[in-house]
């Protein structure tokens, strides 16, 4: 019988998709009969669409063929369903996907191919991806090959390109502006040059008002300094040192009272002493002589200065202009002659350098107390 138009007989060749098991004989992989032709390749097409999708493992049911002529189940394990028809068979109609009849000038449009299964119907183990971190880990402490540092030269050197093209669009904005918009510019900046000058100015004047203060204050610091010194050295709170005379009185029979004394001290004041003071060297008894220094006699043969007794010979250190303290001592009828008429004797002796050491401890006043400083007002 003849084939139809277009189903030529392939059973050599594998179709598509579909692989030819070793030792089959058809496409079906179906071990040929050896008596008539096969279903072509269309029939077959049409019959391998048909079948639903099974395990390698699943039993294939016999299929049968056309005119009533069964098909032999293969022994052993089962293969893929195969048709075949007896060699005395009637062909069977050729049909479509579908199973619309086709003609003999038609041509079936094959069966999509099966997706293979694996045996068991199980999916394959896919490995889980590795995490984020693990990545990046894997990317900072990679070595870099020359691919990579190629890339990081060229990103340095567009980066570099960019910076000088930012630069070079901002030059190009001044370079293309108008002649109005320079000139604005121009004039703000000589306005906030005006400004800084002027706060400049401020700060070097705040500058010299800081340093002459510092300077008044520093001169008024050192001004009262010294007014406490020269008050400490005439109220006699502090030692004194300085050019002067030492008048010494030999009295050994006591003769010299308090009034002589007296009167060598206001002498000496008036000359211009600005510290004095008496030392009574039979007891090595001193005192500092001040404005509040008394002199008596509490006994007809007793010397008394500032509540102290001393006993002579009598030392007084004055610190002055020696020429001057010198001759108020000395000129005639003064306290030289006063003091070798009463039977003792007294010399002068010029010093460029004395000391007076001997200390007054001031009592605080009872009745007197400064007075406020607008009462003169």
């Amino acid at each position: 019988m003849p084939e139809p138009n277009g189903a030529t007989d392939r059973t050599d060749a594998p179709r598509d998709g579909v692989d030819s098991p070793p030792g089959s004989g058809g496409p079906t992989g179906l071990p040929d009969t050896g008596s008539g032709s096969a279903i072509p390749p269309r029939h077959a097409h049409r019959h391998a669409a048909a079948e639903p999708e099974t395990d390698a493992a699943a039993p294939v049911e016999p299929v049968d063929a056309p005119g009533g002529s069964d098909a032999v189940e293969p022994e052993g394990d089962p293969e893929p369903v195969g048709d075949r028809q007896d060699d005395d068979a009637p062909e069977p109609e050729a049909r479509d996907g579908d199973g619309a009849r086709v003609d003999d000038g038609d041509t079936a449009e094959p069966a999509p191919a099966q997706r293979f299964v694996p045996s068991g119907g199980g999916s394959q183990f896919t490995p889980a991806a590795p995490s984020g971190t693990r990545r990046l880990w894997n990317a900072v402490t990679q070595k870099p090959d020359g691919g990579q540092l190629l890339v990081a030269v060229l990103v340095a050197l567009l980066g570099f390109g960019a910076a000088l093209q930012v630069r070079a669009d901002d030059d190009d904005t001044l370079a293309n502006a108008r002649r109005d918009d320079l000139v604005q510019i121009l004039d703000g900046l000589r306005r906030q040059a005006d400004r800084l000058d002027d706060h400049v100015g401020e700060l070097e004047a705040d500058r010299r008002d800081l340093i002459s203060g510092a300077d008044t204050e520093q001169a008024a610091l050192e001004q009262a300094q010294e007014r406490a010194r020269t008050t400490g050295v005439l109220a006699g709170t502090i030692p004194a040192t300085g050019p002067g005379i030492i008048l010494t009185v030999s009295d050994p029979d006591h003769k010299v009272n308090s009034i002589v004394m007296l009167r060598a001290v206001n002498e000496l004041r008036v000359a211009g002493a600005e510290a004095i003071q008496i030392r009574g060297q039979g007891n090595d008894s001193a005192v500092r002589v001040v404005a509040e220094t008394s002199f008596v006699n509490p006994e007809l043969d007793v010397l008394e200065v500032g509540g102290e007794v001393v006993e002579p010979p009598y030392e007084v250190v004055a610190i002055g202009e020696p020429s001057e303290l010198s001759g108020s001592m000395t000129f005639p009828d003064g306290v030289v002659d006063r003091i070798e008429q009463n039977g003792a004797e007294a010399t002068v002796d010029e010093y460029d350098e004395l000391t007076v050491d001997v200390l007054h401890e001031p009592r605080a006043p009872q009745y007197a107390r400064p007075a406020p400083e607008d009462e003169d007002e």
